[in-house]
């Protein structure tokens, strides 16, 4: 793993801190209605079980081409990742249609357990993932490019970022091990 330090700036919390500072967060609040510590929280939940999900499905046979095929439809949607437009809802039709292909199973227990730990309801966990997906998927896609790796070298860097982002919430780390029996944890 030593060669993919160099690009080794922890996506969940770069995100972290672009949700959560000035209007970004009173938007996101706004259009899912919940309080805004409430929906930090569950961004802070939510990155975390989308990154492991990611690297999760990257191991999968085929799934790295649909990984590569839901990053194509973020640049798309959003080519230059104007962060408004994803916090408007403008992302979040093609968010949800990710996030069902990316979690399939899984996606009603976790949207369960972050609303369990924030207070929000499930529905409202479900427009936050929709509406992040398509920006981890943006991001992701834009280091794949920029550091032009192969597909070995995307999943390594999926499993690091899965890594670091469950080790900043050890919440969700505990809920990923619970719903994938451990499987989320490498």
């Amino acid at each position: 793993f030593e060669s993919f330090s160099l690009f080794m700036e922890s996506i969940s919390e770069g995100l972290m801190g672009m949700l959560s500072s000035g209007d970004n967060l009173s938007a996101i609040s706004k259009t899912v209605g919940g309080d805004s510590s409430a929906v930090k929280s569950a961004l802070g939940m939510g990155i975390p079980a989308i990154l492991g999900s990611m690297a999760n499905n990257a191991s999968k046979p085929g799934g790295l081409d649909m990984l590569k095929g839901m990053m194509s439809k973020a640049d798309a949607a959003n080519p230059t990742g104007d962060m408004a437009a994803m916090l408007s809802g403008g992302g979040s039709a093609g968010g949800s249609d990710m996030l069902s292909g990316l979690l399939g199973g899984q996606l009603a227990p976790i949207q369960n357990a972050i609303a369990k730990k924030t207070g929000l309801p499930a529905s409202a966990i479900g427009q936050v993932l929709a509406m992040i997906v398509p920006m981890i998927m943006a991001k992701v896609s834009k280091m794949f490019t920029s550091q032009k790796m192969d597909d070995k070298g995307l999943t390594a860097f999926l499993g690091d970022q899965s890594k670091m982002a469950m080790q900043s919430s050890p919440d969700m780390a505990d809920i990923m091990k619970q719903i994938t029996g451990g499987a989320g944890e490498k």
